[in-house]
């Protein structure tokens, strides 16, 4: 048992201690998204030889240039794909609101277009550092990125039955994990590793208890069969795959998705075979997955959950303050409250719309001054992290206070 600290004698100093950490954050702030530098470069079309050189609209058109490419590596790829036009256009005048320090690269130029080399065109290179969490809020609030919270927290796991389990086709199985892994995180999912879960009988046990374990919103099974067919005359084998698809909630058991899809596949060699069906499978398996989870999970979901966050090997009260500010600005916690002190380590309860699965995974991957969080472990209502020491994120640009620097007149 933890040894608690005693509120007495001492106990409005540790209170007093407390309020002053959590007031002093801004000093020792959490940066759930970092700035990033870009360059980029303004064009405009150049007209008459006569006309004034255009140096504002192309220093425009270059900060627009810079925060499309941070806004691209906030936005899953299919939904830039599809948004990348309506992005451009809404994010036009609202572009240097997100920028927080830039330079010029050089001297407006004149220069043939790459397009048509029989026109001429204006170019102004700009290096920008853009204010990606404020980028990330506006991209939520104008329906390019998902609020936190919507998509649940995820332990998937693989499994070969009947003729499959006696000799499975391990290599095509990772693949089409791995592969639904990647795509349900394209589509922002937080797929938790059941790994964390201490233990080596993981494998013999259903998605839904390995939820549980880890304190993830929902577990997918995935049952993998292989149905051969005779043999050709020309030695070829070939078969039929079929992947069933079953994701419960971890708090209630109910039911949130339910897909099946087969295909098949035709090799010389069984294994290459088993995995051309897969293949084909895990497309039209993940959109249907996602779909399904995505629909149904906001249908059942509660606004609200309590959840225990512990901190084990704090050395000072400003770490506490700082997870408790990140709990509450990035990720978007209702409330978070300092329930216990004691040496070395703090309990904060959180309510949120995150699961502790999803808490825990945020918070590990999140970026503190000074400090990083690493996940011990998490289960229902639960969730523990590990305080370690990290070296500071160094500055893109030169150091001194965030400034715009006056545009340079030709």
């Amino acid at each position: 048992m933890p040894r608690r600290m005693s509120l007495r004698p001492f106990g409005r100093r540790v209170l007093r201690a407390v309020i002053f950490a959590v007031a002093l954050c801004a000093a020792w702030p959490a940066h759930a998204l970092e700035p990033q530098t870009v360059s980029s470069e303004g064009v405009i079309a150049a007209g008459s030889s006569t006309e004034a050189p255009p140096r504002d609209a192309a220093f425009q058109a270059a900060l627009v240039g810079a925060v499309f490419q941070v806004a691209r590596t906030l936005i899953p790829p299919e939904r830039f794909e599809r948004e990348a036009e309506r992005l451009r256009t809404e994010i036009g005048p609202q572009a240097q609101s997100f920028v927080l320090t830039y330079r010029t690269g050089g001297p407006l130029t004149r220069r043939p277009s790459a397009l048509d080399p029989g026109v001429s065109e204006w170019v102004l290179p700009v290096t920008a550092r853009i204010d990606t969490a404020q980028l990330r809020t506006w991209l939520v609030r104008t329906g390019f990125l998902r609020e936190t919270g919507e998509r649940p927290s995820l332990v998937m796991r693989v499994r070969p039955t009947g003729e499959l389990s006696a000799a499975p086709p391990v290599a095509a199985l990772s693949h089409l994990q791995e592969t639904l892994r990647a795509k349900l995180k394209q589509q922002q999912f937080v797929l938790v590793e059941s790994a964390l879960r201490q233990g080596d009988d993981s494998q013999t046990r259903s998605a839904l208890e390995l939820a549980r374990d880890v304190g993830a919103d929902v577990g997918v099974d995935l049952d993998v069969t292989w149905r051969p067919n005779p043999q050709t005359e020309g030695g070829i084998n070939g078969g039929v795959a079929e992947v069933r698809a079953r994701a419960l909630r971890s708090d209630d058991g109910s039911e949130l998705a339910i897909a099946r899809f087969e295909a098949a596949g035709y090799d010389a060699r069984r294994e290459e075979a088993i995995a051309q069906a897969l293949l084909a499978v895990e497309p039209q398996l993940a959109l249907n997955l996602g779909q399904q989870l995505e629909r149904n999970w906001q249908a059942q979901t509660p606004s609200d959950r309590p959840v225990d966050l512990e901190l084990e090997s704090v050395s000072n009260l400003l770490q506490v303050g700082a997870v408790r500010r990140a709990l509450l600005g990035p990720l978007a916690a209702k409330t978070a409250e300092i329930r216990e002190l004691r040496p070395g380590g703090a309990t904060l309860q959180v309510v949120s719309a995150l699961s502790a699965g999803a808490l825990q995974e945020r918070l590990a991957n999140m970026h503190f001054d000074g400090f990083a969080l690493s996940p011990v472990e998490a289960g229902a209502g639960r969730a523990r992290l590990r305080v370690e020491p990290a070296a500071p994120a160094p500055e893109a640009l030169s150091p001194g206070p965030a400034k715009i620097d006056a545009p340079e007149r030709n």
